[in-house]
Protein backbone atom coordinates (compact mmCIF):
# COMPACT_ATOMS: atom_id res chain seq x y z
CA UNK A 1 0.00 0.00 0.00
CA UNK A 2 2.95 2.51 0.99
CA UNK A 3 4.27 2.05 -2.87
CA UNK A 4 1.22 2.80 -4.35
CA UNK A 5 0.95 5.90 -2.25
CA UNK A 6 4.89 6.65 -3.36
CA UNK A 7 3.70 5.98 -7.08
CA UNK A 8 1.09 8.59 -6.95
CA UNK A 9 2.90 11.10 -5.28
CA UNK A 10 5.65 10.38 -7.84
CA UNK A 11 3.36 10.39 -10.69
CA UNK A 12 0.89 13.58 -9.56
CA UNK A 13 3.67 15.80 -8.23
CA UNK A 14 5.27 16.80 -11.68
CA UNK A 15 1.71 17.29 -12.33
CA UNK A 16 0.61 20.00 -9.73
CA UNK A 17 3.62 21.34 -10.12
CA UNK A 18 3.40 22.28 -13.70
CA UNK A 19 -0.35 23.75 -12.98
CA UNK A 20 0.70 25.71 -10.63
CA UNK A 21 3.92 27.44 -12.76
CA UNK A 22 1.38 27.34 -15.90
CA UNK A 23 -1.69 28.95 -13.52
CA UNK A 24 1.03 31.73 -11.96
CA UNK A 25 2.52 31.99 -15.85
CA UNK A 26 -1.05 33.11 -17.00
CA UNK A 27 -1.45 35.47 -14.09
CA UNK A 28 1.95 36.92 -14.49
CA UNK A 29 0.50 37.49 -18.42
CA UNK A 30 -2.52 39.02 -17.81
CA UNK A 31 -1.74 40.94 -14.82
CA UNK A 32 1.86 42.41 -15.66
CA UNK A 33 1.80 46.30 -15.81
CA UNK A 34 3.32 46.41 -19.37
CA UNK A 35 0.83 43.70 -20.58
CA UNK A 36 -1.90 45.80 -19.55
CA UNK A 37 -0.46 49.33 -20.45
CA UNK A 38 0.03 47.52 -24.01
CA UNK A 39 -3.67 46.28 -24.69
CA UNK A 40 -5.10 49.34 -23.47
CA UNK A 41 -2.56 52.00 -25.92
CA UNK A 42 -3.65 49.58 -28.76
CA UNK A 43 -7.31 50.12 -27.30
CA UNK A 44 -6.74 53.58 -27.37
CA UNK A 45 -5.42 53.37 -31.22
CA UNK A 46 -8.50 51.33 -32.13
CA UNK A 47 -10.88 53.67 -30.85
CA UNK A 48 -9.22 56.94 -32.12
CA UNK A 49 -8.94 55.02 -35.87
CA UNK A 50 -12.27 54.22 -35.46
CA UNK A 51 -13.92 57.43 -34.12
CA UNK A 52 -11.22 59.90 -36.39
CA UNK A 53 -10.59 57.52 -39.47
CA UNK A 54 -12.87 55.50 -40.32
CA UNK A 55 -15.59 55.84 -43.34
CA UNK A 56 -19.09 55.69 -40.93
CA UNK A 57 -21.02 54.94 -44.14
CA UNK A 58 -18.45 52.41 -45.35
CA UNK A 59 -18.76 50.85 -42.44
CA UNK A 60 -22.31 50.19 -41.81
CA UNK A 61 -22.58 48.71 -45.07
CA UNK A 62 -20.16 46.63 -44.21
CA UNK A 63 -22.35 45.80 -41.28
CA UNK A 64 -25.45 45.52 -43.48
CA UNK A 65 -23.60 43.12 -46.16
CA UNK A 66 -22.52 40.84 -42.98
CA UNK A 67 -26.24 41.30 -41.55
CA UNK A 68 -27.74 40.26 -45.17
CA UNK A 69 -25.04 37.29 -45.32
CA UNK A 70 -27.24 35.72 -41.78
CA UNK A 71 -30.24 36.75 -43.37
CA UNK A 72 -29.47 34.49 -46.52
CA UNK A 73 -28.29 31.69 -44.27
CA UNK A 74 -24.31 31.96 -45.37
CA UNK A 75 -23.60 32.76 -42.03
CA UNK A 76 -25.44 32.33 -38.39
CA UNK A 77 -26.08 33.77 -35.35
CA UNK A 78 -22.85 33.52 -33.57
CA UNK A 79 -20.02 35.63 -31.71
CA UNK A 80 -16.90 35.54 -34.42
CA UNK A 81 -13.76 35.97 -32.95
CA UNK A 82 -11.34 38.05 -34.81
CA UNK A 83 -8.10 38.85 -33.09
CA UNK A 84 -7.47 36.37 -30.68
CA UNK A 85 -8.00 32.84 -32.33
CA UNK A 86 -9.74 33.83 -35.72
CA UNK A 87 -12.72 32.34 -36.76
CA UNK A 88 -12.28 30.84 -40.36
CA UNK A 89 -15.48 32.47 -41.34
CA UNK A 90 -14.02 35.87 -40.79
CA UNK A 91 -12.43 35.81 -44.25
CA UNK A 92 -15.68 36.49 -45.21
CA UNK A 93 -15.94 39.84 -43.73
CA UNK A 94 -15.49 43.21 -45.25
CA UNK A 95 -12.21 44.56 -44.56
CA UNK A 96 -13.00 48.03 -43.84
CA UNK A 97 -14.43 45.67 -40.25
CA UNK A 98 -11.25 43.63 -40.28
CA UNK A 99 -9.25 46.89 -40.61
CA UNK A 100 -10.57 47.84 -37.07
CA UNK A 101 -8.70 44.74 -35.76
CA UNK A 102 -12.00 44.23 -33.20
CA UNK A 103 -11.91 41.40 -30.50
CA UNK A 104 -15.44 39.74 -32.48
CA UNK A 105 -18.13 40.21 -34.45
CA UNK A 106 -21.42 39.59 -33.15
CA UNK A 107 -24.30 38.97 -35.40
CA UNK A 108 -27.78 38.91 -33.86
CA UNK A 109 -30.58 36.63 -34.98
CA UNK A 110 -32.53 40.62 -35.61
CA UNK A 111 -29.80 41.14 -37.58
CA UNK A 112 -27.85 43.67 -35.39
CA UNK A 113 -24.09 43.23 -35.77
CA UNK A 114 -21.66 44.59 -32.86
CA UNK A 115 -18.29 45.16 -34.00
CA UNK A 116 -16.69 45.05 -30.85
CA UNK A 117 -12.81 46.52 -30.19
CA UNK A 118 -12.04 46.09 -26.99
CA UNK A 119 -13.43 43.75 -24.31
CA UNK A 120 -11.93 42.75 -20.53
CA UNK A 121 -12.62 45.59 -17.96
CA UNK A 122 -14.28 48.09 -20.87
CA UNK A 123 -15.93 47.25 -23.66
CA UNK A 124 -16.97 49.67 -26.65
CA UNK A 125 -17.42 49.27 -30.20
CA UNK A 126 -19.92 49.69 -32.71
CA UNK A 127 -23.36 48.20 -33.41
CA UNK A 128 -25.03 48.59 -37.20
CA UNK A 129 -28.85 48.05 -37.99
CA UNK A 130 -30.49 46.59 -40.72
CA UNK A 131 -32.12 49.75 -42.45
CA UNK A 132 -35.74 48.78 -41.44
CA UNK A 133 -34.59 47.67 -37.96
CA UNK A 134 -37.31 47.92 -35.23
CA UNK A 135 -36.72 49.03 -31.49
CA UNK A 136 -37.54 46.09 -29.47
CA UNK A 137 -38.87 47.47 -26.92
CA UNK A 138 -39.12 50.59 -24.67
CA UNK A 139 -36.36 51.89 -23.24
CA UNK A 140 -34.10 49.68 -25.80
CA UNK A 141 -30.75 51.51 -25.87
CA UNK A 142 -29.36 51.82 -29.88
CA UNK A 143 -25.86 52.71 -28.03
CA UNK A 144 -23.94 55.49 -26.30
CA UNK A 145 -23.86 57.48 -29.83
CA UNK A 146 -25.17 57.72 -33.10
CA UNK A 147 -22.90 58.27 -35.52
CA UNK A 148 -24.32 57.79 -38.55
CA UNK A 149 -28.44 56.93 -39.06
CA UNK A 150 -28.08 53.26 -38.48
CA UNK A 151 -24.59 53.10 -36.24
CA UNK A 152 -23.93 53.69 -33.05
CA UNK A 153 -21.05 53.82 -30.87
CA UNK A 154 -20.78 52.15 -27.41
CA UNK A 155 -18.82 52.32 -24.78
CA UNK A 156 -19.12 51.41 -21.15
CA UNK A 157 -17.03 54.90 -20.58
CA UNK A 158 -20.23 56.52 -20.64
CA UNK A 159 -21.71 54.78 -17.86
CA UNK A 160 -18.72 54.93 -15.27
CA UNK A 161 -17.66 58.68 -16.14
CA UNK A 162 -19.73 61.43 -16.54
CA UNK A 163 -17.51 63.51 -18.42
CA UNK A 164 -16.87 61.08 -20.81
CA UNK A 165 -19.33 62.48 -23.80
CA UNK A 166 -16.92 65.33 -24.17
CA UNK A 167 -14.06 62.79 -24.92
CA UNK A 168 -15.77 61.33 -27.64
CA UNK A 169 -16.82 64.15 -29.03
CA UNK A 170 -13.52 65.64 -29.11
CA UNK A 171 -12.55 62.47 -31.41
CA UNK A 172 -15.24 63.14 -33.65
CA UNK A 173 -14.06 66.80 -33.96
CA UNK A 174 -10.58 65.70 -34.70
CA UNK A 175 -12.21 63.15 -37.65
CA UNK A 176 -13.87 66.74 -38.67
CA UNK A 177 -10.45 68.28 -38.67
CA UNK A 178 -8.96 65.81 -40.32
CA UNK A 179 -11.16 65.32 -43.18
CA UNK A 180 -11.33 68.87 -43.28
CA UNK A 181 -7.57 68.69 -44.71
CA UNK A 182 -8.19 66.23 -46.83
CA UNK A 183 -10.42 67.79 -48.94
Amino acid sequence: MGTKKSLIIVIAFPFVVACVLGLVELLFVLFHPRGIFSEAKKGQHRQERLLCETDFQALLEAGREISGMHSIGDLKKSRYMVRIIPDPETSKFPQVILDLEPTYIDIQSDGKVEVELLGGFVHYGVRAYPEDYKKPFSGFSYGDRELIPGLWYYDDGYVKNPKYPKKIEALLRKRIAINHKQE
